[in-house]
């Protein structure tokens, strides 16, 4: 067995260099140029200069994950195709630095005569830091990798059946999503667990560069179409990098989602957990009597569960003063309980959230099955469950397809809406 995963393994990173090899022949991604000036002399009574920067992350050697972002005065917009996450830009004695909202890390750096020079850091994966540059960006948003712009046709454009990891044990199939507009393209990756949100980049001949800085996260998908067929490295952060491969297909289709996570047919659905008011809630108590009840298995930790928050937010506002109640159970990194309560807030907070959170234990799936037992498993953070006004559970959905996903949020958001409004009426 262990000279099998051997032989997995090094098959798996000849097929990675294999891929690198193809693309850095096909498409000239060229080390990036910087315009000789001093970001000081643009706006001085701002921290950095205004308008359009492109910023980097290193991760490996010539390695690098690109993503925009723009100044407006001393606030910045990270921008990820559609999405833009605002925060606000701090002076400290040894730097300049960027707290991204919600999630635990920030962007710390100084300014020097080409650029901004520093690290991202990302404090719920164990303090991971990653080298970080940026400079002014006279191409606009829509120039993220440095290559030549002679995409004339859209070869990525539609959907792709996908499989991560293909002939090993972690392999997975996910629905690859892409628009391409000549040298532009945008996308996501679906999977039975969730999303990689917005994916923003650029094509070159048969090859396509995309990525992802959300504060949480950094993504970099690299891949050429050969004979009809995407061959492709997914990195994430420092550390993970996996094969996948790509064929288009229209009718391909991941497993119902609703089907992933039962409820054990003998185990009553229960729970006490502490609130993020000092206090702790029980589920049944008399407060859900003749009520709809979503609970919402989450981690503030986690882009996707974020999404499904907003999403949330807004549907509580609807339909609360009709019976509406939502419950969120929250299994967050930090070990001391208050400190998870603050990431809580935090997500609160930034997301208006006025319905009830209570802390359930670490962020883990493993944790997670544990304390709710009277689910078959775990498998995703956001899991949600629907129940009725009798007590009874009558969906449970796996995952969170997010606003990345185009028309998959458009549908999923819109089904959530109608069994709502259906129960409420029972």
């Amino acid at each position: 067995m262990g000279t099998a995963k051997t032989y997995i393994v090094v098959m798996n990173s000849l097929y990675i260099l294999f891929v690198c090899l193809i693309l850095m022949l096909s498409c000239s991604d060229q080390s990036q140029t910087y315009p000789n000036l001093s970001v000081s002399e643009n706006h001085r009574h701002f921290l950095i200069g205004q308008g359009q920067w492109l910023g980097e992350l290193s991760i490996k050697k010539n390695k690098k994950i690109p993503f925009n972002f723009e100044v407006k005065k001393d606030s910045v917009f990270i921008i990820n195709s559609e999405e833009r996450i605002g925060a606000k830009i701090s002076s400290h004695e040894d730097s300049i630095r960027i707290k991204i909202p919600v999630f635990d890390s920030e962007l710390r750096f100084i300014k020097t005569r080409i650029g901004l020079k520093g690290y991202w850091y990302n404090n719920t994966k164990t303090r991971q830091k990653l080298p970080f540059f940026a400079s002014l960006n006279q191409k606009g948003e829509k120039h993220r990798f440095n290559v030549s712009d002679n995409s004339s046709h859209n070869l990525y454009s539609g959907n792709w059946e996908t499989t991560f990891s293909k002939g090993t044990e972690n392999e997975y199939k996910s629905l690859a999503v892409f628009y391409q507009d000549k040298g532009f393209a945008k996308g996501t990756f679906i999977t039975e667990t969730g999303d990689y949100r917005f994916l923003q980049g650029n094509v070159c001949n048969d090859s396509i560069f995309l990525s992802c800085f959300d504060g949480a996260h950094a993504f970099l998908f690299e891949a050429s179409l050969i004979d009809s067929v995407i061959h492709g490295v997914f990195y994430s952060g420092l550390q993970w990098s996996e094969p996948w491969v790509s064929f288009k297909n229209d009718s391909f289709a991941l497993t119902d989602p609703y089907l992933l996570t039962q409820q054990e047919p003998r185990k009553k659905l229960e729970f006490t957990f502490p609130n993020i008011k000092g206090g702790s809630l029980s589920y049944p108590n008399k407060r859900f009597n003749n009520k709809v009840v979503i609970i919402q298995i989450f981690g503030s930790w986690c882009p996707n569960c974020v999404d499904e928050t907003m999403f949330f937010a807004a549907l509580y506002e609807q339909y609360q003063h009709k019976g509406l109640e939502i419950i969120g159970l929250a299994f967050e990194s930090p070990k001391k309980l208050s400190d998870k309560i603050g990431r809580v807030k935090d997500l609160k907070s930034h997301t208006g959230s006025r319905y009830e959170f209570l802390i359930a234990g670490n962020a883990s799936k493993k944790e997670a099955q544990k304390v709710l037992p009277f689910l078959n498993r775990v498998s995703s953070f956001p899991t949600t469950i629907f129940i009725d006004k009798s007590g009874v559970v009558r969906k449970i959905h796996t995952g969170f397809y997010g606003p990345g996903t185009g028309g998959h949020y458009a549908k999923y958001t819109a089904e959530v809406d109608a069994l709502v409004k259906s129960l409420l009426n029972e």
